[in-house]
């Protein structure tokens, strides 16, 4: 089954593994993802930006795929400058969906681990929106996510 859609979020690329920034409008998508990026350049690693505020989601036979909508590709939002632009791929794979939430739960049930996006799952983590948390507690969080996915990836490989 394949599908596609157009969802408020915005995607990177951070190493090999796609990610998106979910929430409503002022939860911190933007200044998020900016301080992603600058934290894995700081390291050395790869990071691009998808897009920013909108992002087409679809379902291939190889998983999800998030691709930038043309107008905006490379275009970030940075609250107090304007629109700033940043190194892009226009498409990449989707492992993982970073909701920004409201509220802060100390220890996060299993099954809010995992969200639906065109129909397949993916892996979810949770972090409490700009304003309920600081910046490095969220980045602790995705983090955290992002090590989770590499023994999920390994498996998938071995079997393949």
């Amino acid at each position: 089954m394949t599908g596609k859609t157009n969802i408020h979020a915005t995607g990177l690329m951070l190493g090999k593994t796609g990610l998106i920034l979910r929430g409503p409008s002022g939860a911190g998508k933007s200044l998020l993802a900016l301080e992603l990026l600058d934290e894995w350049d700081a390291r050395g690693l790869p990071a691009k930006l998808v897009s920013d505020d909108r992002i087409d989601v679809e379902s291939t036979r190889s998983g999800l795929v998030m691709h930038a909508p043309k107008a905006i590709e490379g275009l970030i939002e940075l609250r107090g400058r304007g629109i700033v632009s940043r190194p892009f791929v226009q498409k990449a794979p989707l492992n993982l969906v970073v909701d920004l939430v409201d509220d802060f739960e100390r220890m996060v049930e299993e099954d809010a681990l995992v969200t639906e996006l065109v129909g397949v799952s993916v892996a979810r983590c949770p972090v409490p929106r700009a304003g309920k948390l600081d910046s490095r507690h969220q980045l602790l969080l995705i983090r955290e996510a992002l090590r989770a996915l590499t023994p999920a990836k390994a498996a998938r490989k071995k079997t393949a």
